[in-house]
């Protein structure tokens, strides 16, 4: 996260305040914060292991696709895990008949989890046509059972990964 930018910088970065992401398989998403700050995310790595310095592979992308923003500081970074599916697309189920679940936004979160969360919420509310609808989409579960599934996983996102640098 870049420190708060002026409102006509964050204006002339993103000027309807929406969230992006391109559309790469690995894909980087950005928005703004409510105290403009720039929130540039990214960097799948897929390993399970997270990189001693986020920031210092990140910047260049942000300051490449931003260059309006060349003399900001970035004065946050982070990482975590993704929830990711073979269909890469939400999962949503029930545990039992008053808990529910949303889960694997493949690194989409910000969309698909609000999504998520009003089919729910509309399901608890007893209306849960819509919710019917993505609870009913089947997920087959990662071949390679515990101990080969994060290689085939990793194998398989360096190959889109690889595609997206290419242009395949």
């Amino acid at each position: 996260a870049s420190e708060p930018l002026s409102d006509a910088v964050a204006k002339s970065i993103l000027p309807t305040d929406s969230a992006v992401c391109d559309q790469r398989w690995a894909l980087d998403y950005f928005r703004l914060s409510a105290d403009n700050r720039l929130l540039f995310g990214g960097l799948a790595t897929y390993s399970g292991r997270h990189p001693r310095d986020i920031a210092a592979i990140l910047e260049p992308k942000m300051r490449k696709i931003f260059p309006q923003i060349s003399d900001a500081r970035i004065e946050f970074e982070w990482g975590g895990y993704l929830g990711i599916g073979m269909k890469r697309i939400p999962l949503v189920g029930k545990l039992s008949s008053n808990v529910y679940f949303a889960t694997g936004y493949g690194g989409h979160g910000v969309a698909p989890s609000h999504m998520s969360a009003k089919l729910v919420s509309e399901a608890i509310a007893g209306q849960a046509e819509r919710y019917d609808i993505l609870a009913s989409i089947k997920h087959p579960r990662f071949p390679g059972g515990r101990h080969f599934m994060q290689p085939a996983y990793s194998i398989g996102m360096l190959y889109y990964k690889m595609r997206d640098e290419i242009g395949w």
